[in-house]
């Protein structure tokens, strides 16, 4: 694995494109008289003599507080409500940020950052920003991390599909064939009694999870309608097709049998595997087996290759902040250079995760091709009650059109009470 990665890391270096930036803003000079500048974040994100280097230039001092994963929300609402937040900057995760956005939580960055600054952007990291606009305002301003931070793969076993005499899933995505109806083939043939006690063994698939699926084939949770209200839409065609087809993997061909964590692929007795991203770190050292990554499968409604991702963690500042320029100065030198930004953040992370050099390629190609694959309302607006409606059509309990339906007005309501 060692050597694939050096040959990923090589590959990179060629391949990766770099994207130039238009004219860039240019932010002030600020001396901020020594006040204290906390930044934070739920992790140590290092980067210490960078830290230093802005402490000087800024005349500041810079804490590194953190904040717990599940307690962002609490957190930076209680520090804005006492008035402690004027020189903070917090790093949040969308589902944290998204419920105290439309209570006026964060300051608007586009009424102290120009539209030059956003254009200067890698357009990856612009897309990200674009997708978390809210009441036409930019509150979300720049990220430590990509989208691929938390996207969604599917992983193969190649050392399975060799032992079954499976065709070669590389061959197929660069084909333009890899498909719901080849992974369906796939699976059928790999689910068997490996061992001949009757009781079989070995599945296509372990878990497969809904909401990934469900965004890879161009659905979502919620979309605004020709009016710009947001609605409930996972009663639309993609979304009922995406549903049905974990049906049917799940009770109609019988395919699918495992847990969240994807044990039983690690162990050797899965085909596939779905996974967000930050599991590939450690995937190599978890399983003996060779393994490739691919973006989901097409479906009818795919024209291209896509990998959803789940979260966007972003760089907001609070409502109250004193110097919202100076705040926003900060985080822009401590973050790479625009021109930097696809090799230092994303290069880094796909030379780190890819087993080879041809899933290096194609992870590449899902990262270009992401254009907003996302959950906006992830973990709330009605999320218990999606999640037991789902878990209705999973176990076959109710098709996916009656399940959808049924929870519509319910959904719509939490759904307008959080984004409308």
């Amino acid at each position: 694995m060692k050597s694939l990665r050096n040959l990923a890391a090589a590959l990179l270096m060629v391949a990766l494109l770099v994207v130039p930036a238009s004219a860039e803003f240019e932010f002030p000079e600020f001396d901020l008289g020594g006040e204290t500048v906390y930044l934070w974040c739920w992790y140590d994100i290092g980067i210490e003599e960078r830290i230093a280097e802005a402490e000087e230039l800024f005349n500041v001092k810079i804490e590194l507080p953190q904040v717990g994963w599940e307690t962002q929300t609490d957190t930076y609402m209680s520090r804005l409500l006492a008035g402690d937040s004027e020189y903070d900057i917090w790093y949040v995760s969308h589902q944290y940020a998204i419920p105290i956005m439309k209570d006026g939580a964060f300051y608007p960055m586009d009424t102290v950052l120009p539209e030059e600054y956003f254009e200067s952007m890698d357009p990856h990291l612009k897309t990200m920003i674009d997708n978390l606009i809210l009441h036409d305002n930019i509150y979300a301003f720049h990220s430590m991390h990509s989208a691929m931070n938390d996207m969604s793969f599917f992983v193969w076993n190649k050392s399975l599909f060799d032992r079954e005499g499976l065709p070669d899933l590389n061959e197929a995505y660069f084909n333009d064939e890899w498909t719901w109806e080849l992974a369906t083939e796939i699976a059928i043939t790999a689910t068997r009694d490996t061992d001949g006690d009757g009781i079989v063994d070995q599945y296509g698939f372990s878990e497969v999870f809904a909401w990934p699926f469900v965004l890879s084939h161009g659905a979502t949770v919620v979309e605004k309608d020709e009016t710009g209200r947001w609605v409930f839409a996972m009663n639309t065609e993609p979304a009922l097709q995406a549903l049905q087809q974990i049906y049917e993997w799940n009770h109609v061909h019988q395919v699918a049998e495992g847990d969240w964590f994807q044990t039983p692929f690690r162990e050797g007795k899965r085909a596939f595997a779905n996974m967000p991203a930050w599991m590939l770190w450690s995937l190599a050292d978890e399983m003996d087996d060779e393994y490739g990554i691919l973006p989901y499968p097409k479906g009818p409604n795919n024209e291209y290759y896509t990998a959803p991702t789940d979260v966007l963690n972003m760089f907001y500042l609070p409502a109250n902040s004193a110097n919202p320029l100076a705040m926003a100065a900060i985080v822009d030198f401590l973050m790479a250079d625009p021109d930097d930004y696809f090799y230092e953040v994303i290069e880094n992370q796909i030379v780190g995760q890819a087993p080879d050099r041809v899933s290096a390629h194609i992870m590449e190609e899902a990262i270009l091709n992401w254009d907003g694959q996302f959950d906006i309302v992830r973990g709330f607006a009605g999320s218990s009650i999606l999640d037991d409606a789902m878990w209705t059509i999973i176990s076959g309990e109710k098709t996916p059109a009656q399940a959808m339906s049924e929870i519509r007005p319910q959904m719509q309501a939490a759904i307008d009470d959080l984004l409308n």
